[in-house]
């Protein structure tokens, strides 16, 4: 019910920041729901990354005038533990202060005299980052809401800030996001040390996925293989929602039906990460079905690698991203001549990948795309992101990836998927090794026999 990654000192570090942010107002941040019983409980990553409570239906009150802190909890009786653990809970105030290091442990029916006495309020306006959820999907999913005439139901920020709204109309409310996201940009030396084992679970389960991989396999079958590694290394599950396109599904390219069948010749697009521990990472690799690349696919697979090396090579503090881009196309456009492109259409991918501006991808932390943006301001170290040079060529439908995550270190860039092989000949050599899914029987299996029916 409530972390142990994480010092009360540098928790109650953070709070203290965004009370100076925040000056006389006070900011309010509501914990997760309570999980369908079906599931297990995830707490919201601003909720966790500001008081690591790991108890549904919570509120953490900061007082930005007294610098103070108020934790509501729910009663035991409201809980639903299976566990001889203590509880986290309002009945116990003294235990929850000594385990969390908030100033204040209150029942949670006691917030509305709280707030009674607030006349500016920081609060979160969207959804929580739960399960698989990050700013992203969370603004995708509630676009489709919205486009709904039979359903627009507000988001949970949303319904909180009507309510609190209805209760006090005279309270100002603001958004409080973009205060947490630019804390979030740049991490501190623990939060590293878990993304390092992020990375490294994210590119172990690459690897073992590419073992699995033959023609006959079910895209499926290696996103179960990814998911397995994280979870034996000790991840709540998939940060994200596995990607695994094979042949022309690659071009779709955040595609994850994850329901056909890898055939023989194609290449197939795998992209994933753990959530160990609340953090993530982000990786992308390509890989032939048969374990070899042909010419065409070395050529076209090879300048995205180069172009990759490229960038990271590029990386350091004090640089912007426009720079280091405008580097990597000046580079790149010099080495062209050096890749035997099969077709004319194929030739024009370099070309596409010149115009493209975003191969410096998107922050990673809490969440896949972890809030603010580094791309506008000069890099500093403890900044983390992904890098992933993209190439796509419209006439033949092609899509082609690599992605690492990493940090701005003093002198450069730290990868922390380092351990999944980047260079094509070391791409194919690890397919080359045994792998779990040899222990069962192809997807098209007889299932006639399951059972002992004959």
């Amino acid at each position: 019910m409530f972390q142990s990654d994480f010092t009360l000192e540098e928790l109650r570090g953070r709070r203290e920041r965004v009370c100076a942010a925040i000056g006389d107002a006070s900011a309010l941040v509501a914990g997760a729901p309570a999980s369908n019983g079906s599931f297990a409980f995830r707490q919201y990553n601003d909720f966790y990354y500001l008081c690591g409570v790991e108890v549904p239906q919570a509120y953490l009150l900061m007082d930005g005038k007294s610098g103070t802190t108020t934790l509501f909890l729910p009663a035991a009786k409201h809980q639903v533990v299976d566990s001889d653990d203590p509880l986290l809970c309002a009945d116990d105030a003294a235990y929850a202060r000594a385990v969390t290091g908030v100033d204040r442990v209150e029942s949670r029916d006691r917030l509305s005299g709280y707030l009674a006495e607030v006349t500016r309020l920081y609060t979160f306006l969207r959804d929580g980052e739960g399960a698989r959820a990050c700013v992203r999907s969370l603004a995708d999913a509630r676009t489709l809401v919205e486009a709904d005439e039979w359903d627009e139901q507000p988001s949970r920020g949303a319904h909180l800030c009507a309510k609190i709204q209805s209760r006090f109309p005279d309270l100002i409310i603001e958004d409080l996001a973009p205060i947490i996201y630019e804390m979030r940009m740049r991490k501190s030396p623990q939060e590293l040390l878990l993304l390092r084992r992020a990375g490294q679970l994210a590119a172990l389960g690459l690897c073992e996925a590419m073992r699995a991989t033959r023609p006959g396999v079910m895209e499926y079958e290696l996103a179960a293989v990814l998911q397995y590694h994280y979870l034996a290394g000790g991840s709540k599950d998939a940060s994200y929602p596995p990607i695994v396109g094979g042949g022309k599904n690659a071009f779709h390219g955040h595609y994850h039906a994850n329901q056909a069948v890898l055939e023989d010749g194609d290449l197939v697009l795998v992209d994933c990460a753990p959530d160990y521990r609340y953090y993530t990472s982000d990786i992308t690799r390509m890989w032939p079905v048969n374990g070899t690349f042909t010419p065409a696919q070395r050529a076209l697979y090879g300048f995205v690698t180069e172009y990759h090396k490229t960038l990271l090579a590029a990386i350091r503090p004090g640089r912007t991203c426009d720079e280091i881009e405008d580097e990597a196309v000046a580079v790149m456009r010099g080495r062209v001549s050096e890749f035997c492109f099969a077709t004319a259409s194929h030739a024009t991918g370099p070309e596409w990948m010149f115009r493209f501006r975003s191969h410096l991808a998107h922050s990673v932390g809490l969440s896949v795309h972890d809030g603010l943006s580094h791309k506008d301001v000069p890099l500093e170290p403890g900044m983390v992101f992904a890098v992933d040079p993209q190439m796509k060529i419209e006439a033949d439908r092609l899509y082609l990836r690599v992605e690492d995550t990493g940090v701005v270190t003093e002198d450069g860039f730290e990868v922390f998927t380092q351990d999944a092989p980047l260079e094509l000949d070391d791409i194919e050599a690890v397919m080359q090794g045994s792998s779990l899914l040899e222990a069962f029987p192809p997807h098209n299996r007889d299932l006639s026999r399951v059972g002992g029916r004959a």
